[in-house]
């Protein structure tokens, strides 16, 4: 993987083999890094480290949480450890499967989205449900807050292609008026993309999800929207099963609307590069207009 120097990897499969001296000999593959993170894999487990103190926190939240959540939610999650050292890291057995893609999602049949569907809103009516208080308790905070309207607006105008700052003016316009309050405040999961998913590829089966350091209190309507990433298909099918399981009706524009914000934000940001970054509103812009769900 690009950007990660061999020393660093080397280190960290040191930092494993001192620890669990039973990998002696094993060989170890990196499998994903960020800022943030680093992540690798050897004989089925996965090792994580933070490169941060920030990190580190994460780290340490999201193996309490799972501890937490293992026998209270009928998805599968990762049955994380946590070796303390002079750099601490999480261990836990890989989840079988992988990623869903896009266009992975889009080659199965309906019955196939449909069990997805129904395990993803499974999860989300599970997580919603628990007191917040509770998880406060075992060591919950707020998520990550997404960049303010006016810096969307002042970061992504002038990358926009032609024709497309009218719907930046109406989705910023629109994210101004969100609030989290009452009902709408939750514990959730806020990482339910695709590359979060051990899908078995052959069966059609969602095995587990993982990565919970994004997990926190947030809004319901932004926590549903993450599926949007794989395909707003797979969202809307979710939305369906998730308001008879938890009992709560979803605003579908507001689960959207996140999904627009946060695509103009990355584009503002600029932590994308930037023709990629385009390419996930403009692409977004089509979705929305093939499923009836652009107002334009």
């Amino acid at each position: 993987m690009e950007g990660v120097p061999a020393a660093e990897v080397a280190r960290y499969r040191a930092l494993v083999i001192g620890t669990l001296p039973q990998f002696v000999g094993a060989s170890f593959t990196l499998l994903s890094q960020t800022r943030h993170t680093l992540a690798l894999e050897c004989d089925g487990w996965i090792f994580k480290f933070a490169r941060s103190p920030e990190a580190e926190a994460r780290l340490r939240r999201e193996v309490v949480l799972l501890q937490f959540l293992r026998p209270r939610i009928t998805m599968t999650v990762p049955q994380i450890v946590m070796h303390e050292g002079p750099v601490p890291f999480s261990q836990y057995p890989r989840i079988p499967g992988s990623a869903l893609e896009t266009a992975d999602y889009l080659d199965l049949d309906e019955g196939r989205r449909n069990a997805l569907a129904l395990r993803m809103a499974q999860l989300y009516a599970e997580l919603h449900a628990l007191p917040l208080s509770r998880m406060q308790q075992v060591g919950a905070v707020g998520v990550d807050p997404w960049m303010a309207p006016d810096d969307i607006v002042a970061g992504a105008r002038a990358k926009l292609p032609r024709g497309y700052k009218g719907y930046l003016d109406r989705t910023v316009a629109a994210y101004r008026k969100l609030s989290i309050a009452g009902p709408e405040l939750v514990y959730g999961y806020f990482d339910g993309h695709g590359g979060n998913m051990a899908f078995d590829h052959e069966t059609g089966r969602l095995n587990g999800v993982f990565d919970f350091a994004d997990s926190g209190f947030g809004s319901r309507h932004r926590d549903l929207s993450c599926s949007n990433w794989v395909s707003a298909d797979l969202t809307l099918r979710i939305i369906e099963r998730y308001e008879e399981l938890a009992g709560v009706e979803v605003d579908r524009d507001k689960v959207m609307l996140y999904s627009s914000a946060l695509r103009l934000a990355e584009l503002a940001g600029g932590s994308l590069p930037e023709n990629r970054a385009i390419a996930n509103v403009t692409d977004w812009v089509v979705e929305l207009k093939a499923i009836g769900m652009f107002h334009g």
